[in-house]
């Protein structure tokens, strides 16, 4: 029995205890990256992936399920959020626009020969996250966003880790990673007051920890596709 099915039945406050419990710095790429010295070029593959995974989509997946949600509720925390992303009504804080200047500032240490395989995985997670946003219940996309803002919170610290053990980036490449470091245990805890609004049974609730389990699997597998391409140097 997969976990989304054992846990339909449990309140959606479990969704955030089970994934705060979940540790992204135990995943092998980021156990590698910290027993080595710095690796900018892994660094590299990490972000231009992401960027290639999120920064076309994720605006329009969040504005999809405030779309789509039954509860205003719901859809004003989530609202929050997107307005968070588009950069708070400022062109330049857009966080598309911020993640491209991190990219661009690792570009001295972008790998040689960069094929479409190398953000491959980004393209993968795309698609694979792509159809929570979209599937027939949406309470199924408000799940896939709990347990990432989580993951991503995790991840943005294991980064953060690495990036403060160097000083060859520029601080201006840096703003989306100070930004989301702190943003993110904002969205992390938006994802808990989400879960109290969550039905407590019926098919809303099953949704919801489908979403999130999903969501979670694939994240982690995004960064075993990682971890792969950086291994393919």
């Amino acid at each position: 029995m997969n976990d989304a099915l054992k846990n339909s039945s449990q309140p959606a406050r479990l969704i955030v205890e089970k994934y705060e419990k979940h540790e992204v710095s135990a995943h092998p790429f980021f156990v590698e990256l910290s027993q080595r010295p710095v690796d900018l070029s892994a660094i590299w593959i990490l972000m231009a992936n992401l960027r290639a995974g999120i920064s076309g989509d994720f605006v329009r997946w969040v504005a999809t399920t405030i779309a789509r949600i039954d509860d205003r509720r719901i859809a004003c925390l989530i609202a929050k959020q997107l307005d968070d992303e588009l950069g708070k009504g400022d062109f330049s804080r857009i966080h598309s626009v911020l993640l491209d200047q991190f990219v661009a500032g690792l570009e001295r240490w972008r790998p040689r020969n960069v094929t479409e395989e190398t953000v491959g995985a980004g393209r993968r997670m795309a698609q694979r996250a792509g159809a929570l946003f979209h599937a027939p219940d949406p309470y199924e996309g408000v799940g896939a966003l709990m347990a990432g803002e989580i993951f991503a919170k995790k991840m943005d610290h294991c980064l953060g880790d690495e990036i403060r053990r160097q000083d060859a980036v520029s601080s201006k490449a840096l703003t989306w990673l100070i930004l989301h470091e702190a943003l993110e245990v904002d969205h992390a805890d938006d994802s808990l007051e989400l879960a109290v609004l969550i039905p407590d049974q019926g098919p809303s609730l099953a949704s919801t920890w489908r979403g999130a389990t999903a969501q979670w699997n694939v994240l982690w597998e995004f960064l075993d596709d990682v971890q792969k391409i950086a291994h393919a140097r």
